[in-house]
């Protein structure tokens, strides 16, 4: 399943949150949301099965090489 916010758009990951910490789904919220306010971007919440976490992406053509922070 496809994300319908990424829209087939490749993402960039900003920050990443450990699923098995009870609070990280409305952590990685509210990092999504403070990204989306600093930067304007569409940033967004995914889950990431394969390291179970939660992590905050926002469109590739956003962000430049220095901000990128790997997941």
């Amino acid at each position: 399943m496809t994300c319908s916010e990424c829209d087939g758009r490749p993402c960039v990951a900003v920050q990443s949150f450990p699923a098995g910490d009870t609070r990280s789904s409305l952590a990685a919220s509210h990092a999504a949301q403070l990204d989306r306010q600093l930067t304007g971007a569409d940033s967004h919440v995914h889950y990431v099965v394969r390291g179970d976490k939660f992590t905050v992406v926002r469109p590739a053509e956003t962000v430049s090489p220095h901000q990128a922070v790997t997941a």
